[in-house]
């Protein structure tokens, strides 16, 4: 059953909505992070000037604002097409404008990351909305737009996982197989990350397998038709799945203990091989996982597939070798519907898990102050001073916050196994 939204209710989305963008806004063009977004930088240039997004991305004059890659870590990206393709359209519009002026360039690089999640928080409460009337909806969407967490990630941070979570959601919102399968394709296209929901999205039984291979085939068949009409090298598409596949080191997931007990003298390093099953031991747990998921939950109903949806999502940040703090708003945009809907229980649950995610984001960015590096370069300066002189601290804290944040994904998973609708 669907429900009116009458007009003082939409007058006050409309609010909260501008409010939400005007507060990401006013941190568009003089923040950034500096390894990340200064990626995003170079990318847009290199797209119109005849460079490879997948080659190393050397520095650009005027633009730029730091330099903290070497040669263990090459400024280089690990995503499928679309935002490269992005980055060079918003660089060409940079150009268009001709202001010269790197802020102007900041801004239009930051606009697809802000609105993509303001409109997330819009989904959010549509799809709320529609099933349940009241509070719910505005509780909702006044968490995702003011949300210190999401702030960060999108206005400030400059990561792009939002634009991919609208797509999920428009997936989960679609009401046809194909349209749910292309928008899901379009979400992998994005970023890789969506491809775990790709069987519970689009499969309610097994006669629809069509509708699984055709969201594997859209991002397949777009990333294989830009690479040959740009003329990249095929090879580095391998290169980019194996690093989102693979990819571990200092983490939000449970893995995370074997480097800080190696990093505080308690056992040895990982060898090679067993970094390498580290990597990759997720894939087969969230395989298993989600089929035992499908079968405990009914997909035809909204409940039974957002609780598909949340068992992906907290098995992949459980076991992925590496968790970075962006991974967690997959998790945070679901465990909201499903708080708003049918959990309310849950809200001490997830308003916990996103304290403890922000105590990581907080401590393992040095206080934030990295985020300033478009207007202060002595950053680096600062970060040395504070490793010198809470190193230790940092990374204790660190583990101890990605160890809590583990704990509540356990929890949460336990409690979502555990409750029936």
């Amino acid at each position: 059953m669907q429900f009116p939204l009458f007009e003082g209710d939409r007058r006050k989305m409309i609010i909260l909505i501008l409010l939400g963008l005007m507060v990401r806004e006013f941190f568009s063009f003089w923040t950034g992070h500096p390894s990340d977004f200064e990626l995003w930088v170079r990318l847009g240039y290199a797209m119109n000037h005849g460079g490879d997004p997948y080659g190393v991305l050397p520095p650009v004059s005027g633009l730029s604002f730091t330099n903290v890659f070497g040669n263990l870590n090459q400024a280089t990206i690990a995503y499928l097409p679309l935002w490269p393709l992005l980055t060079g359209l918003i660089y060409a519009l940079y150009s268009l404008i001709g202001l010269n002026d790197r802020f102007v360039y900041y801004f239009l690089l930051k606009q697809p990351v802000i609105l993509g999640d303001v409109a997330l928080a819009y989904l959010m409460f549509s799809y709320v909305s529609h099933r349940k009337p009241g509070s719910a909806p505005f509780w909702v969407l006044s968490l995702w737009l003011f949300s210190p967490f999401t702030i960060i990630i999108s206005g400030i941070w400059g990561m792009f996982d939002s634009i991919a979570i609208c797509l999920i959601l428009t997936s989960v919102m679609s009401r046809t197989q194909v349209s749910k399968a292309g928008w899901l394709g379009l979400g992998i296209f994005a970023k890789s990350i969506p491809i775990i929901y790709a069987a519970p999205t689009t499969m309610k039984a097994l006669k629809d397998a069509w509708a699984l291979i055709l969201a594997l085939a859209i991002p397949a068949v777009l990333s294989i038709a830009t690479f040959a009409i740009m003329k990249w090298p095929l090879s580095t598409l391998d290169a980019t799945l194996s690093s989102t596949v693979r990819k571990g080191g200092a983490s939000m997931s449970i893995w995370d203990g074997f480097f800080y007990l190696n990093y505080v003298g308690l056992i040895p390093a990982l060898t090679p091989l067993e970094y390498k099953v580290l990597g990759i031991l997720w894939i087969p747990i969230l395989v298993i996982c989600t089929w035992l998921a499908i079968r405990h939950f009914k997909t035809e109903t909204d409940y039974g597939l957002i609780q598909i949806l949340l068992v992906c999502t907290l098995i992949f940040l459980i076991f992925k070798a590496q968790v970075t703090e962006q991974y967690a708003l997959y998790l945070f945009a679901l465990a909201a519907i499903d708080v708003a809907l049918w959990s309310p229980k849950r809200k001490l649950l997830l308003i916990g898990t996103m304290s403890v995610a922000m105590i990581y984001l907080v401590m393992n960015n040095y206080f934030l102050v990295r985020f300033l590096s478009p207007i202060y370069p002595g950053f680096v300066d600062f970060e040395n001073g504070l490793y010198l002189t809470i190193g230790p601290v940092r990374y204790a804290v660190n583990f101890l916050a990605g160890t809590a944040f583990t704990f509540l994904n356990v929890k949460y998973l336990a409690d979502v196994v555990m409750q029936r609708e």
